[in-house]
């Protein structure tokens, strides 16, 4: 867990930090004009119900119309499964195009890993630490996804202005099908554990990709928990229970979430920590954009960013909303709100988090 400086945002001194998360984008490279997916089906993407371009017109317009101060990505960007047989710096130039209204704005951003970044791909994960050195990057210089930094509108770290940021490797698909996924290591688990107990306390977000386990068998205070019904429309429920999904919601058991089978123990840590966690925000699952809160703490998922194939699971899984982006309002204040509907910020395809 590297420990970067601090990120001199544009914003007053008594205005909320806006904070945009952009996830699961899943971008193919430029010249594919199909997808020829892992069930067998070949896509196009000219088709209406998926778009090359949608995820930047997306961005586009959230930029103009909420004017974030920070932007961050959350893993699975870059889709590699597309990427195959092009060359292992490929992912730059389908990135940079992403990046092309943040840079506009001239807006400082920031990225970690989903599991499909590298999925298939001819670059290694530790390729991607690339994308630190593009433009505009606040993570410059990082070595490794792990590490945190503050921001604020001071040109230094300011513990009851600043804001801190953690960033997670969350992990890649595991080759082991009874685990599903990898989780956090356990050095960066006890990496933050010793800098949360080091570091000058302050209000602090953390970002990763796959949801922690806790994050399961919750009720939601806000948003869509869909990813039972997506797996019980493209057949993925095992027997018995897709014969009688109305036993597993009635016992709560639809309440899933696409995580580890292995806990890190990173919540815990979480919670133990010395400084406020207020909230923490991960992508993967593409039905969810719940906020839930367990022990004083916001979980939150982002919502779906992009509009290729893997978006819907090529189709069987047809999203319960608009593709969209997340944006949380943050202040000095450690007390925080219950998100606010969209039509706070009259824009219909996201939904906010409001710590005030």
């Amino acid at each position: 867990m590297e420990v970067l400086g601090h990120v001199r945002l544009c914003v007053g001194e008594t205005d909320a930090v806006r904070i945009a998360q952009v996830t699961d984008v899943h971008r193919f490279p430029g010249n594919v004009t199909y997808w020829d997916c892992p069930k067998g089906r070949r896509m196009p993407l000219a088709s209406q119900d998926y778009s090359k371009t949608g995820d930047i017109e997306l961005l586009q317009t959230v930029l103009e119309r909420c004017k974030p101060h920070f932007v961050v990505f959350t893993g699975d960007i870059i889709d590699g499964r597309p990427f195959h047989a092009s060359t292992p710096s490929a992912w730059r130039a389908t990135f940079l195009e992403l990046l092309e209204p943040v840079l506009k704005f001239g807006l400082p951003w920031t990225y970690i890993p989903g599991n499909h970044d590298d999925d298939g791909s001819p670059w290694d994960r530790a390729d991607l630490l690339q994308i630190y050195d593009l433009p505009g990057c606040a993570s410059q210089g990082a070595k490794q996804f792990n590490h945190t930094f503050t921001i604020g509108h001071g040109d230094l770290a300011d513990d009851a202005a600043s804001l801190r940021l953690w960033l997670f490797d969350s992990g890649g698909n595991s080759s082991d099908p009874s685990i599903g996924y990898e989780t956090f290591t356990s050095e960066a688990v006890d990496a933050f554990r010793e800098l949360s107990s080091t570091l000058t306390p302050c209000p602090s977000l953390v970002y990763f990709h796959i949801p922690l386990p806790e994050y399961g068998s919750l009720v939601p205070v806000h948003g869509t928990q869909g990813l039972f019904e997506s797996a019980l429309m493209a057949g993925m429920v095992p027997r018995p229970w897709c014969w009688m999904p109305w036993l597993v919601r009635a016992l709560g058991q639809h309440r899933v979430v696409g995580c580890s089978k292995l806990n890190s123990g990173l919540f815990d840590a979480l919670v133990d920590a010395n400084g406020p966690i207020l909230a923490t925000f991960c992508g993967h699952d593409h039905s969810n954009d719940a906020v839930f809160q367990r022990s004083g703490i916001f979980l939150c998922y982002g919502r779906v960013s992009g509009s290729t194939p893997p978006v819907d699971w090529e189709g069987d899984a047809p999203l319960p909303f608009e593709p969209g982006i997340r944006l949380v309002k943050c202040s000095a204040a450690e007390d925080v709100a219950m998100p606010t509907s969209a039509g706070d910020f009259q824009f219909p395809v996201f939904r906010a988090l409001c710590i005030s």
